[in-house]
């Protein structure tokens, strides 16, 4: 889902739009609609029904209200508003002459601004609250995982209900993408389970692959030329309450830390990932945030709601559920040991995965990240 807005089309770009006064080239995927005067150039998924039938409502929000992984190019009276769903899923780079979402520029719009173009290439940035209230009522372990499996459920019914592409899932040995795989098996999903690597080099890719190779995500997902779904994972350790930067965060609040506990913990599932040097190097830079429980969600929220990993590839599109804030503040409402214990061993992630598909879980891998990380898939062919 990578576009560039200029005054000239992007040789490394295989579409090329005008709309208006601006020149604007992406990669494929993306498509083209007028509703009276105005000209919207988009691409992606919302959670609720088909994205075309959603522009009416995209095209003049204010702030963004639709869950899902979209963006949609408005462009009326030779103003250009980029739309998004509530949680953008990617940068917006904003040069003097260009404002893209591949090459990093002078300045960064985050998850909370909508960006307004104008006809003579100046910026207008709106704030808005991308995060929301804030309940910081303590929930025990049952009713949390109630809660987050009536989310998803939810929203991989509504997805499934109006997706028309073919899906295709894949298993890393890890935690997230067996979360993602396990609703769908539960909802009764048509799927195919890849079991292999798979990167078609289309134009985008070849041309563009010094600033893909930017972008973590981009060394471990997969892309075909054909038009379908792939049911992604990320950013599951982010939106789960397991990454490094806010787990650790949390914990130190709490009077603890990741490093603390994994002289207690040296079994659990994270204890090499969470070990490594780039990690304790990490937890060694950290300070405990905020004066208030609600100041330190409120913290944890902003810093997760702006870490962007992979969004859509050309004709791939890239199911996203786990991406949502509010599951992630419902996590952070847990009782401090059970926070531990999703933060150190996935618990609940993995009691969600249970609750879908029984015996599941024996296809996690030993330790996170860590070879053999697809011996336990095995399993699957027994």
């Amino acid at each position: 889902m990578f576009f560039h807005i200029s005054q000239q089309s992007q040789e490394n770009y295989p579409g090329q739009w005008q709309l208006g006064s601006f020149a604007i080239s992406t990669d494929n995927g993306w498509k083209q609609i007028t509703i009276g005067p105005v000209q919207i150039l988009y691409k992606g998924y919302a959670d609720v029904g088909p994205l075309e039938s959603l522009l009416g409502q995209v095209m003049f929000q204010g702030i963004p209200q639709i869950t899902g992984n979209f963006c949609a190019l408005v462009v009326v009276n030779d103003t250009l508003t980029i739309q998004t769903d509530r949680y953008r899923g990617f940068p917006i780079y904003i040069g003097h002459s260009n404002i893209n979402n591949l090459v990093a520029a002078d300045r960064t719009a985050w998850t909370d601004s909508l960006i307004t173009v104008h006809a003579d290439f100046t910026v207008t940035e709106n704030k808005f609250d991308v995060i929301g209230k804030i309940d910081t009522t303590p929930i025990d372990f049952q009713q949390a995982q109630d809660k987050i499996h009536d989310i998803l459920t939810l929203r991989t019914k509504q997805f499934l209900n109006h997706n028309t592409l073919p899906i295709k899932s894949f298993l890393s040995g890890g935690v997230d993408t067996l979360l993602v795989y396990s609703y769908l098996k539960a909802a009764g999903a048509e799927f195919d389970l890849i079991e292999y690597n798979h990167i078609d080099h289309d134009y985008f890719w070849r041309a563009n692959t010094q600033h893909l190779n930017k972008f973590w995500g981009y060394q471990q997902t997969h892309h075909w030329k054909q038009s379908c779904v792939l049911a992604s994972g990320a950013p599951g350790d982010e939106f789960m309450l397991r990454s490094p930067t806010t787990a650790n965060l949390y914990l130190l609040y709490h009077g603890t830390s990741i490093p603390e506990l994994l002289t207690q913990k040296v079994s659990c599932l994270h204890h090499t990932y969470f070990s490594l040097s780039k990690h304790r190097k990490l937890f060694d830079s950290q300070q405990a945030t905020g004066e208030s429980t609600e100041q330190l969600h409120h913290a944890l929220c902003n810093i997760v709601a702006n870490d962007w990993q992979h969004w859509h590839l050309g004709e791939t599109l890239h199911w996203t559920p786990l991406r949502d804030l509010e599951v992630f503040k419902i996590l952070l409402r847990l009782p401090l040991s059970d926070a531990i214990d999703q933060i150190m061993d996935s618990t609940l992630s993995r009691a969600l995965i249970e609750r879908n598909v029984c015996n599941a879980t024996e296809l996690i891998s030993d330790q996170k990240n860590t070879e053999p990380v697809l011996k336990n898939l095995n399993r699957l062919s027994k």
